[in-house]
């Protein structure tokens, strides 16, 4: 089978990558592909319900003074293990390259970009130096037009697994619509709207009726669970922070509208086909889905931007 190396670690990294793995599993003779990722992707439980991926196996991310060394092995391992007859690594790292070269794959293809990782590919052409500083999803609908890969939209349409959405439903099924669902975590301080602002929010459109979902990680329970005990009566408020991830995917795809922080759960949102509110403070705004209602932050910071502004958006969107 062909593998697929997806070195990063977020879980939109693996969103924004669907429409690549689909594009070579087309490809290869079997329809499926074998992904190499990080466990941090959460690829096993959110591609559990997605057609062209066979199998998924994590690869730490190493660090100290011999982490090199220790990535080239562990790929070497791996494709010594799976046997797998080409390998696509989407990034410019060297160390899967060589992993693969030592355990006699063939067939290796990579970003290249400049890097000694074209040392070790068998296959060009590679993306040029000047797309370094590239966002990660221009890379890699420039990889696809240099390698002949059909991809007719950028859209993940990620299909969220039957077993999840099945917890959703026995769980969630009775809950009153409109479901509207809040992306109230991120992985860096400076992309959260302040949590009492969603509060705020949760009342300015409790006229609306419904249940509002709050979803973010485990570290973000307690402080949920206390602004949930301020929040306004007219609509249910539900804590689901502790929803395992595949089913936070099943819930979202059930949701009528998303508003939420730039983190995973909006790339999740949007590709799961639910109209999705991103805020957005520093950070480029996301474009690549249809779904996705990016709102930037004055030049303040996420604290500066109002209730009423992102209020007036999700009524306009529902």
């Amino acid at each position: 089978m062909v593998m697929v190396y997806m070195p990063d670690r977020g879980v939109g990294d693996l969103m924004w990558h669907l429409p690549t793995l689909r594009a070579i599993a087309a490809r290869a003779l079997e329809g499926k592909v074998l992904l190499a990722a990080r466990p941090s992707s959460r690829a096993r439980e959110l591609l559990a319900g997605e057609p062209c991926v066979e199998a998924v196996d994590y690869l730490e991310y190493r660090s100290g003074a011999f982490r090199h060394l220790v990535e080239i092995l562990d790929f070497y391992r791996l494709c010594r293990r799976r046997r797998p007859r080409a390998v696509w690594i989407l990034e410019k790292i060297d160390r899967p390259a060589i992993g693969a070269a030592l355990a006699g794959v063939r067939e290796r293809r990579g970003f290249g970009l400049g890097h000694g990782q074209e040392r070790w590919l068998t296959h060009g052409p590679f993306l040029p130096r000047a797309m370094r500083p590239a966002h990660r999803i221009e890379k890699l609908a420039a990889f696809e037009e240099a390698h002949g890969l059909k991809v007719a939209s950028r859209e993940p349409a990620l299909v969220p697994a039957p077993a999840a959405l099945e917890v959703v439903e026995h769980c969630f099924g009775d809950r009153p619509k409109p479901w509207i669902v809040y992306g109230v975590g991120a992985s860096e301080p400076r992309r959260c709207w302040p949590l009492d602002r969603f509060t705020g929010l949760s009342a300015a459109l409790s006229d609306l009726g419904g249940t509002h979902f709050w979803l973010g990680g485990p570290d973000d329970n307690a402080a949920v669970e206390t602004e949930l005990k301020r929040a306004d009566r007219g609509c249910i408020n539900v804590n689901v922070c502790d929803l395992k991830l595949d089913a936070g995917a099943a819930l979202l795809s059930r949701a009528d509208l998303f508003i939420g922080n730039d983190s995973g759960p909006l790339n999740l949102a949007a590709s799961v086909g639910v109209t999705s509110i991103g805020l957005f403070g520093d950070s480029p705004p996301l474009d690549y889905s249809r779904f996705l209602r990016p709102i930037i932050g004055p030049p303040g910071g996420m604290s500066a931007l109002p209730v009423e502004r992102v209020a007036g958006i999700a009524r306009l969107s529902l």
